[in-house]
């Protein structure tokens, strides 16, 4: 194997058989969504749904911008969590529970819907929701 094709075979994403064969991928994780209908919403759109809402929250909670880089930036859509050494994992957690200690305030606004959906999505983070909710003794509907 030439020097090339191995670093392509290391860093290519332990998903990349089920993001090419439909028929095997599980059903989209989603907040707001049900399956085929998560389905039917690609990443960029999702990203376009989260990025606006914390741009809404931001006009609100000021101290949110900070997180913008890190779980919003065009460099965030490109994270595959998979490809990530556990202590980047563990950094990428503290740094999305951070972020929703600050947003949990605002669990029951429309924004905030949507700012898990993209956080679900690309972080397959399904729990995280459940983070806020928990701490402030608050529960919410999906959607």
């Amino acid at each position: 194997m030439s020097s090339l094709a191995a670093q392509l075979a290391q860093n290519a994403s332990l998903n990349a058989s089920l993001l090419v064969d439909r028929s095997r991928r599980k059903p989209t994780a989603s907040y707001l969504f049900t399956g085929k209908d998560a389905d039917q919403h690609d990443l960029e759109a999702i990203h376009a749904l989260g990025v606006n809402s914390l741009l809404h929250l931001t006009s609100v909670v000021p101290a949110l911008e900070k997180y913008e880089d890190v779980l919003f930036s065009e460099r965030a859509k490109e994270t595959d969590r998979t490809l990530l050494s556990s202590e980047a994992i563990e950094e990428l957690d503290r740094t999305i529970e951070e972020f929703l200690w600050l947003l949990s305030p605002y669990l029951m606004e429309a924004p905030t819907g949507k700012i898990l959906e993209w956080l679900v999505r690309r972080f397959r983070s399904v729990s995280l929701f459940l983070i806020g909710s928990e701490t402030h003794g608050r529960t919410f509907q999906n959607k």
